[in-house]
């Protein structure tokens, strides 16, 4: 049974704690922190240094800074989990680690917990990061900070939760850590888009795919302005919240029952 002691949640707490350590000082880490600078940087600079080759509309998309900004953020969420979520896990087989965690008077739930929230936190640390930044270069630009920049960064967060969900389940049933990166990439970066490119196509609403649920990332008021249609905030965090819970409460199971 999956319950909780203050004792449980101390140990979770430490294992939190190395899990963001190891990470940390990992080179994972160092490559997604300069690929969101590289990002965050051309998306900032470089439309703007070309704006003379442009055509007007586009001229005019590129006009709020924080539109542009939150387009690449989905990409930022998938790429933080194909790099730490997927080998979460898996690692700890991988490289034996494990065994020396279950000989420990510490509960395998304390342990994936623990070193779910570590690599959550993490990712979520880097995003924040880039929201800021991203409302900085939008006051600099004189747009309005508004609540529903807040509301996209609380998505963000959600899927965030919803893509490492999904990945630690992926990350619990393998064995390898390359494998897992390669079947997490193909899963989200392939997969996914293609069944919700399929449904699309067949007139079906995808509203219940993980990837579908992404567009509300970037506010509506920005989405309408520029033609889009506005996705239902609603659904869409209902959505990542039900791929959360379904893909957690399956990795826990396959962690726990999981030997050598």
């Amino acid at each position: 049974m999956m319950y909780f002691e203050t004792d449980d949640l101390r140990q979770a707490y430490v294992v939190a704690k190395n899990e963001m350590r190891k990470f940390l000082r990992g080179k994972r880490f160092a490559l997604f922190v300069v690929i969101t600078i590289v990002v965050f940087s051309l998306v900032t600079f470089l439309p703007y240094i070309v704006k003379h080759a442009m055509d007007e509309d586009i001229i005019e998309i590129l006009g709020s800074a924080i539109a542009l900004h939150l387009q690449f953020v989905s990409f930022l969420v998938l790429l933080s989990a194909t790099l730490f979520a997927s080998v979460v896990i898996v690692s700890e087989f991988e490289e034996r680690t494990a065994l020396i965690l279950f000989t420990r008077p510490i509960k395998k739930t304390s342990i994936f917990i623990g070193k779910v929230i570590g690599c959550i936190v993490l990712e979520t640390v880097v995003i924040v990061l880039f929201y800021i930044c991203t409302f900085v270069v939008a006051l600099v630009y004189g747009e309005a900070i508004t609540i529903q920049l807040f509301e996209s960064m609380g998505m963000a967060v959600l899927y965030i939760v919803a893509t490492s969900s999904v990945v630690v389940f992926i990350s619990s049933v393998m064995k390898k850590g390359s494998t897992c990166v390669i079947l997490t990439f193909v899963l989200l970066w392939m997969i996914l888009p293609i069944i919700t490119g399929i449904m699309s196509l067949s007139s079906i609403d995808p509203w219940f795919m993980l990837d579908s649920a992404v567009n509300a990332i970037v506010p509506s008021h920005l989405l309408t302005e520029f033609g889009f249609s506005a996705p239902d905030m609603v659904k869409a965090a209902g959505t990542m919240i039900a791929w959360s819970a379904v893909s957690m409460v399956l990795a826990w199971f396959a962690f726990i029952r999981r030997e050598f």
